[in-house]
């Protein structure tokens, strides 16, 4: 949109700029992340109990172990990764991975939440009023950005636990 807006830094009126622009900035930012996510790999293991097939060699010596695994891995397991290299466990590392980057897209989502809030407290967007319905426990009159706060509230948690 090429709708103008006054933007802020720390709050204060700072120059113009565009709707379009804002928004493009968190398209952006998000479309980063899920770049990032799509890159993340869940990886597998099956070569024994310290990562070195010994109780494999035991069985079939001469069958080629590690070329075994990644294939059966790789291809039978439905887009799981071979990690040649574990020990007794896989190392789950991408666990690691996937909720840092789940974290990130979540902080876009909140910076956005807080912007469009932000917003709409200076009039820039207004909200639908809907019959009957309650803005405020105290204050009916009055609409609450409650869609953005409650989505602000539910990132929070969702990070923490991540």
């Amino acid at each position: 949109s090429t709708t103008p807006m006054l933007a802020r830094t720390h709050g204060q009126p700072a120059t113009p700029t565009t709707v379009g622009k804002e928004l493009a900035n968190f398209a952006y930012r998000m479309g980063r992340q899920r770049k990032q996510y799509e890159q993340c790999e869940i990886l597998g293991k099956m070569n024994g109990a310290v990562g070195n097939y010994a109780a494999h060699q035991i069985t079939v010596r001469e069958l080629d172990w590690p070329g075994m695994t990644k294939e059966f891995i790789e291809n039978g397991l439905g887009g799981i990764k071979w990690n040649p290299y574990t020990t007794q466990i896989e190392p789950h590392d991408f666990v690691a991975e996937t909720c840092d980057v789940v974290c990130r897209f979540n902080n876009v989502l909140l910076d956005m939440d807080r912007d469009m809030w932000s917003y709409i407290s200076l009039g820039y967007f207004k909200q639908k009023v809907i019959e009957g319905e309650i803005g405020s426990s105290t204050m009916p009159h009055k609409v609450n950005p409650i869609d953005f706060e409650n989505s602000e509230g539910n990132i929070g948690l969702a990070n923490s636990t991540l």
